[in-house]
């Protein structure tokens, strides 16, 4: 019960905050409904999650917001696929989501 308490104190109380393996869920998402279907293997989403736990294991990316880290993470993944068609869709959710500038640091 120590212990719980501690990591509730660490997350402020929010027990549901919205975690960086949701927002990559969601973000994967929107990419590959605007992907043609014979496209749609070439972002692989256990390659990303990997990459996030991998993220999750250094210290420098806990200071990282959640949203941050998912959307970096897919847009490395896109440029290491090549995958130009998607380059438009995060260059979009980078210009929507609030946290436009920090993506660009992280990147």
């Amino acid at each position: 019960m120590r212990m719980e308490k501690i990591v509730l104190e660490k997350v402020c109380w929010k027990v549901k905050a919205t975690t960086a393996f949701q927002f990559l869920q969601l973000y994967y998402s929107l990419l590959q409904e605007n992907l043609p279907l014979e496209r749609r293997n070439s972002i692989n989403f256990e390659r990303l999650e990997a990459q996030l736990k991998a993220c999750h294991c250094r210290i420098i990316f806990s200071k990282a917001k959640p949203s941050v880290l998912a959307l970096s993470i897919i847009a490395l993944e896109i440029q290491a696929q090549k995958c130009v068609e998607l380059t438009e869709g995060i260059e979009c959710l980078q210009k929507h989501s609030k946290d436009y500038y920090s993506t660009k640091k992280l990147l």
